[in-house]
Order: structure tokens, then sequence, then C-alpha cells
């Protein structure tokens, strides 16, 4: 569900307080098959049709799915609004405060923050997220929406920085490079485009040359 209303009706054609209400008998359900149950919370950074999102409503509605006894939330930032200082901020907020929850972060790429809010949100505490292959994905009621934050460049930064990330980088990229072949047109994934930082790439074919007539030029001095 979301924490705009707005948002909420739109997508899901139904009040805040009507999907609660229905997911508080899915849980219940699930909580019967002893079946772990994650919310999704949307808009959490932020509404395309409210803009700010106050932080009590989600906090609010974070307490009352622990009180449920949910095992997970995860705080999405379903528009691309969000950006590093703010993810810090409420991240650590919800970690430090349901520390019974399992929190996992949602973001968009569409402002071009996203890896920078998923390593805020490390910074924070967070480890898990959501990401998609290729950065595929979007949302019909953000206008210029782009997809999720593309799996191999976290796992790509991630890797720079030291993380064992228990990923195999190499066939993550070779899947996501299949992606436009099946999908018909090409993924904003910039690892797909050009590579791990330190892949080597041939030099010009006429390099010998160039090196040749550099060091003519010192002789010549």
């Amino acid at each position: 569900m979301s924490v705009s209303e707005t948002h909420n009706t739109a997508n899901l054609r139904m009040t805040r307080e009507q999907s609660f209400a229905a997911l508080a008998q899915v849980i219940v359900l699930a909580q019967r098959a002893r079946v772990p149950v994650n919310v999704s919370l949307s808009c959490v950074f932020g509404c395309p049709m409210e803009g700010e999102v106050p932080e009590d409503d989600v906090f609010g509605l974070v307490q009352r799915f622990a009180d449920l006894g949910v095992a997970g939330i995860t705080l999405c930032d379903t528009t691309g609004m969000a950006f590093p200082t703010q993810v810090a901020r409420i991240a650590s907020r919800a970690i430090q405060g349901w520390p019974q929850v399992e929190f996992t972060l949602h973001f968009h790429n569409t402002r071009g923050m996203g890896l920078s809010n998923v390593l805020a949100a490390i910074d924070a505490g967070a480890r898990q997220f959501d990401a998609s292959l290729g950065g595929l994905g979007g949302c019909p009621y953000a206008p210029g929406a782009s997809g999720n934050v593309c799996s191999e460049e976290i796992v790509h930064a991630l890797q720079c920085m030291g993380y064992d990330t228990g990923v195999d980088l190499d066939l993550l990229i070779d899947a996501a490079q299949s992606l436009p072949a099946l999908i018909g047109h090409d993924v904003p994934s910039q690892i797909v485009k050009a590579g791990k930082r330190l892949d080597i790439h041939p030099v010009p074919a006429d390099y010998a040359a160039i090196r040749e007539r550099a060091l003519a030029r010192d002789r010549a001095a």
C-alpha cells in the first residue's frame, strides 16, 4: 500500500484505510499458516501527486504493521524522489526504532540518485534492497519514471568497496546483456554499456604508430 492517500487511491482503487484493513486480514491468514509477511509501503520518500510525504505518516504505518507482527517492511521510493540525506534519516530511524522488523529499501533511478541512495541506506544500517536486472521497471502513476536501481550496478559498486555480496557479477552482467534482445530495446544499466571498472579494452589499431611519433618528438628535442 502507499503512504500517500492520492497515490494509494489511484494505484490500488482503495483508500489507505481500506488497504490497511485488507492487508490486516491477509496478515492474520498468513500467520495462521506460519507464513512470514513482508509489507511494502509506496511513496515513502515523496509522492508525484502530493509532493512531500510526512515522515510521521510513514512511521505511523510502520508502527501499525509492526503491531500486527509482520516480519518485514519494504520502504519504497516508488517514483524516484528520494535523496541520500533523506534516505539516511528515514532508514536509520526505521532500523533503530523497530529492530524486530527486517527492513528492505526499494529505489528507482528516475533522477540519477538510485545508487547514491543505496549507499546512504547501507551507511544507515540497511542490508536488503530491491533491484532489477538491467534497471527494468517503472510506475504508471509517475510521469517519466525509470526502472529500479540496477542489480549489476549495485553489486559492482559494493564489490569495488570491498563487500562480499555472494553474487557472481560476471554471470549477472551476462544476464543483463541478454535483455535488449529479449525485450526489444536497450536497458538503462551503465554496467551493460561500459563494463566493469577494471575491464581492459584494446588499444587503437594504430597505437604503435602513435607511440612511435610521440617518441620521435622526444628524440628530436
